[in-house]
C-alpha cells in the first residue's frame, strides 16, 4: 500500500513530466486563440455579475484560459526559472489587465442595478481567509490533476474553484461606477485567491519532483523565444 501511494502521489515519472510541461507551455502561448477565450470569458462572467446570474458567471469560468499560465509560473519558482517566471508573469498581467478592461467597458455600457454592496458578500478578514484557503486546495489540485493524466476530468471543477476572473471583472465594473470600496475588497480577494492558487500549485510540483525535468524546461522556454524572434522577422 506504501509503495503504491509514493508511485501515485509523492512522484510522477518522467514522461507525464514532460507532458506537463508541454501542455502547460502550449496553453500557455500569447496566441489568438487564448486572447479570443479570454475577452469572451471576461464578458460572459462580467454579465453575469450584472444580471446577478450565477450560472452564467460559472459557465465564464469555465471557459476563461488564465489558470495554465499561473500554473507554469508556479513551476518556474518550484525549479528555480526566473526566465520562464519573468515572461509568464508578464504575460498574466497583460492577461489580467484585459479581464478588468472588458469588465469595466461593459460596466461603463450598461451599468449597475442595485448598490456595490450587493457584490460584497463577505467583507471580512474571515471571508478572505476562506477564500485563501479555498484557492490554495484549488491549486493544489489543478496541478496534481494535470500531472495525472488519468485525472484530467476534475480540471472544469477546478477552473469553477479557482475563483480568479468574477474578483478581477468586479474590480473593472468597480471603476466603471468609481466605487473605490468595491475596487478595494474585490483586489484583496484577487489577491488573496491569486497567492492561494501559486503556493497550492508550487507544493505540487515540488512534491512531485519536477525540478528533475529542470532542463526540459529551459529548452521549452528556449523554443518558445526562438519562435517569437522569428514571427516578428
Amino acid at each position: 500500500m506504501a509503495e503504491q501511494k509514493k508511485e501515485t502521489f509523492s512522484e510522477v515519472n518522467k514522461i507525464d513530466q514532460y507532458r506537463t510541461v508541454d501542455e502547460l507551455m502550449e496553453r500557455s502561448k500569447p496566441s489568438s486563440a487564448y486572447y479570443t477565450l479570454l475577452v469572451l470569458s471576461s464578458f460572459i462572467v462580467a454579465a453575469g455579475l450584472l444580471v446577478g446570474n450565477a450560472a452564467i458567471v460559472i459557465g465564464g469560468m469555465l471557459v476563461t484560459p488564465v489558470l495554465t499560465p499561473l500554473l507554469l509560473i508556479s513551476l518556474g519558482v518550484s525549479i528555480g526559472d526566473l526566465n520562464l517566471v519573468q515572461r509568464i508573469s508578464r504575460f498574466v498581467g497583460k492577461s489580467l489587465l484585459i479581464v478588468a478592461a472588458s469588465s469595466f467597458f461593459l460596466g461603463l455600457v450598461f451599468g449597475v442595478n442595485g448598490t456595490p454592496d450587493f457584490f460584497m458578500l463577505d467583507d471580512t478578514l474571515r471571508g478572505a481567509m476562506l477564500y485563501f484557503i479555498v484557492a490554495i486546495a484549488a491549486g493544489f489540485a489543478a496541478t496534481f490533476a494535470w500531472a495525472h493524466k488519468d485525472m484530467s476530468e476534475i480540471l472544469p471543477g477546478v477552473a469553477i474553484a479557482v475563483s480568479l476572473v468574477p474578483p478581477l471583472a468586479l474590480i473593472g465594473i468597480g471603476f466603471s461606477i468609481f466605487s473605490f470600496e468595491m475596487i478595494r475588497y474585490n483586489f484583496f480577494i484577487f489577491f488573496f485567491n491569486l497567492l492561494g492558487v501559486l503556493i497550492g500549485s508550487m507544493l505540487v510540483f515540488s512534491m512531485l519532483k519536477f525540478y528533475k525535468v529542470e532542463k526540459k524546461v529551459e529548452q521549452e522556454v528556449q523554443k518558445q523565444e526562438q519562435e517569437e524572434q522569428n514571427g516578428k522577422k
